[in-house]
Order: C-alpha cells, then structure tokens, then sequence
C-alpha cells in the first residue's frame, strides 16, 4: 500500500494494518470495558435494585495469623449484615469487571435505562469511584456509564449470571 502526504511529492508504502485502521469505524476505537475497576482492588460496592432496595458489601482486611498471607473477605453491610461467601463474591466481581460492550446506541434508543434494572457503584484504588445502570429492553441488556452519554449493549446472559451471583448474596 503507497501513501503520500498531500504538501509533498514523496509516496511511501505503508504497512496494510495501518490502511485497515483507518477504515474501521468509530465505534472499534471506543472503549469497551464497562466497568475500570478489577476484583482485586474494589474495596466496596453497592448494588440497587429497581425497587430502590440498596445491597452494600466492604472489603474487610484480613489480619495475618501465624506467619500466614493475610486473606480479605467482603461483608454485606445490609439488610442482615454478614459476611458474603467468597467464591460468589469474587464470581460477581469477575464477571462485571470482564463485562464489555458488544455494540453502542444512542443514550435516546429505547435502553430501559430511563428506569433502570440494576445500579452498581463500585469504589476502587485511591478513591475512584463509577456508577454504572443496567436496563433491559426484551432479550438485549444495555450499560450507561456516568461518563458516557451513549449506552452500550451487552451480552445478556454474562449480565444474567452476574445477576444471578448477586441474588445468591442477598439471600
């Protein structure tokens, strides 16, 4: 592939992958995580339900005990504060921090997130904070981003099992 700069006469080829980058739509460049945050460093999160029911859980250092690594463990702060079973816990995490997008729409499209299903907030690092909706129109599911004004569609069955993790916590 040549390419050439307009204001000179000089042509130069140029790898084929840059001739594929520029033909990709802006959508290929957006980024596609839903969620920054990754198990390991989340401290707290807090999930409401449509119904406005809030479920807060912390992460609670573990303390070292005869020269062993020091394990954290997440408790569920309310309603009935009690520590959360680890294995759930960490699937729920997973499987939100590997959300990603599969395609984007406009924050008009009919998104449900006008009313939305399930809102996470996640706290992280050194007090970072995100606020991600969930809505469900039929068989699609669709992320907001506080920080973005478009909305993202994702696969509805990981949000489904993350959903799933989740009722299983609050029980």
């Amino acid at each position: 592939i040549y390419a050439r700069e307009v204001s000179k006469p000089t042509v130069v080829t140029v790898d084929s992958s840059l001739a594929d980058d520029v033909t990709k739509s802006v959508d290929e460049y957006r980024r596609k995580d839903i969620f920054d945050f990754r198990p390991f460093n989340a401290t707290r999160v807090e999930f409401t339900r449509a119904s406005g029911a809030a479920l807060p859980f912390e992460k609670v250092k573990g303390e070292a005990k005869d020269g062993t690594e020091p394990e954290d463990t997440w408790r569920r702060l309310g309603p009935n504060p009690t520590d959360a079973a680890k294995e759930t816990m960490d699937a729920l995490l997973s499987r939100l921090s590997n959300m990603r997008a599969e395609s984007f729409v406009e924050a008009t499209a009919n998104t449900g997130l006008n009313r939305p299903e399930l809102t996470v907030v996640v706290k992280f690092g050194e007090g970072k904070e995100e606020r991600v909706s969930f809505g469900r129109v039929d068989s699609n599911v669709f992320a907001g981003r506080q920080d973005d004004p478009d909305a993202a569609r994702v696969n509805a069955t990981d949000y489904s099992e993350a959903f799933q993790s989740l009722l299983e916590l609050s029980k």
